[in-house]
């Protein structure tokens, strides 16, 4: 009886332990005391606010059992080898809702372990928008603002008539990296675009420059017709050539490309200029240069046959066409012209064609800069070519030799091979633009293919003579077909491209 007794308030003694709830792997309710960063040089920084995918670390206590981690509800991946009783080493999910992109979120990290949660204010934020580019649509009513952090963008705003106007209407890309906005009507002044979001506001310069980067035809006549390539093309009124004459038929292709038909009466030598919008651009190269001839650097223009000096023809084996025969043959064609003709098949890997062959051109030595020492390096040699019939295989070496002595520096010409469908015939004359750096050193003649030897040069007094030939070869594994390469060259000269 009294064994019985002894088990029975052991009993009694027991039981309010029996029915204590368990208190889980960590002890005690968890407890947020702040966030910092994981950078150890900033441990003494607490912060309570951080941008979407920041590495950070939430101090406290009781975080052992750690379940989950929520940045507005946005549930976080943690790595539990990274989760300590007093630190969780977490990155805040990139795609965490902040105010920017939900006006009615929580600011709070939520902690969830196995025997409690807790929250902790901590607000979400993204760094101010930032814009790197402007670019138009084709029609030019349309900018593109290329830049970041564009979520919660309020509105955007110009510099139109002397004050500021908002776009009449915006997309913004899903990756918030780009804005497509309407652009409100009138005349912009210099000043800045805006871009106005919940986290700050981002300014770039506006408009844009206009920009002239090449001239399909730096010496088309009157009458034909040019293409002007370069950036922003946008209200364009006119085209204004030597002379202050304006161009007639301008036709917009798109913002960066448009096309004139070249005044007659074009007597002097100046920059091209497309006025619109947004101002005023002016051509980097001269046109009309053949007019003047400038020396040094003018080869030939072919003006007049077997003239000695640098304005008219001086090649002897090359075909020659005068000013009548020249605008019937190559239409278009502002004087005399050479002409290079490959009539009969040529041989695989034949190298360039002899004398008397009337695919061989060369011109005399005349100077190509005041200072021989000169670098290079921001200097290309330039010629007009026109393409009589379509061109699909060959080539034309233009070598740097005096009178049959092609044996240094030398460029190789094929622009067939660059076209998708392997044939090259431009409409009309066009500017053709061959860097000296492009020039090698060595015999390039009879080899099975094009390659470089030697060493280029560096500056004008490396090269032996300023002698140049330009000659029809053939270093591809196939015979040129028959009356394949039909061209006229005018112009050639060298000059500062940069």
């Amino acid at each position: 009886m009294k064994k019985l007794l002894i088990i029975a308030i052991t009993i009694v003694a027991l039981a309010p332990f029996a029915c204590k709830k368990d208190s889980g792997s960590g002890g005690g309710q968890p407890v947020v005391t702040g966030v910092r960063s994981i950078d150890t040089t900033k441990r003494d920084s607490l912060f309570t606010e951080a941008v979407p995918g920041t590495l950070i670390v939430i101090e406290g206590n009781n975080f052992n059992g750690l379940q989950a981690v929520y940045f507005d509800d946005t549930s976080a991946y943690f790595n539990p080898s990274y989760v300590t009783n007093t630190n969780i080493i977490i990155t805040i999910p990139s795609t965490a809702q902040t105010s920017a992109t939900n006006p009615n979120v929580k600011d709070i990290i939520r902690i969830v372990t196995d025997h409690g949660e807790t929250s902790y204010a901590f607000s979400l934020y993204l760094p101010p928008p930032q814009i790197y580019s402007l670019s138009f649509d084709n029609s030019g009513s349309v900018v593109y603002i290329n830049g970041a952090n564009f979520e919660g963008l309020k509105k955007i705003t110009f510099p139109i008539n002397g004050g500021t106007d908002t776009a009449l209407s915006y997309e913004v890309s899903k990756d918030y990296k780009q804005i497509s906005a309407e652009i409100p009507p009138g005349t912009p002044y210099t000043d800045s675009i805006r871009v106005y979001c919940t986290y700050g506001t981002a300014a770039y310069s506006y408009p844009p420059p206009m920009n002239i980067t090449s001239v399909s035809n730096e010496n088309g006549a009157g009458g034909t017709s040019i293409t002007i390539t370069g950036t922003n093309f946008i209200g364009i009124d006119k085209v204004i050539f030597p002379g202050g004459l304006e161009g007639s038929n301008i036709q917009i292709k798109d913002v960066n490309d448009l096309s004139v038909t070249v005044p007659s009466g074009i007597t002097t030598t100046d920059s091209l200029r497309v006025q619109g919008v947004l101002g005023l651009a002016t051509a980097p190269q001269l046109y009309a240069s053949y007019i003047t001839h400038p020396s040094p650097g003018y080869l030939s223009s072919f003006d007049q046959q077997w003239a000695g000096d640098n304005t008219s023809f001086v090649g002897w084996t090359g075909g020659y066409a005068d000013a009548p025969t020249a605008s019937e043959a190559y239409p278009g064609a502002t004087s005399g012209t050479a002409v290079l003709l490959q009539s009969s098949p040529m041989a695989a890997n034949a190298g360039p064609t002899s004398q008397g062959n009337p695919g061989l051109l060369q011109l005399n030595d005349v100077p190509w800069v005041p200072n021989t020492g000169t670098s290079i390096a921001d200097y290309a040699m330039k010629f007009e070519i026109y393409v009589a019939s379509p061109w699909s295989a060959g080539q034309i070496w233009i070598a740097v030799g005096d009178w049959y002595g092609w044996s240094s520096y030398t460029a190789r010409y094929a622009p067939w091979e660059d076209d998708p469908n392997k044939v090259f015939q431009p409409s009309g004359w066009v500017t053709v633009t061959i860097p000296l750096t492009e020039f090698i050193s060595g015999n390039q003649y009879w080899q099975t293919s094009w390659s470089t030897a030697g060493s280029p040069a560096s500056k004008f007094s490396d090269y032996p003579t300023t002698g140049v030939g330009f000659l029809i070869a053939n270093d591809l594994n196939a015979a040129v077909p028959a009356k394949s390469i039909n061209v006229a060259i005018d112009n050639v000269r060298i000059v500062k491209v940069k």
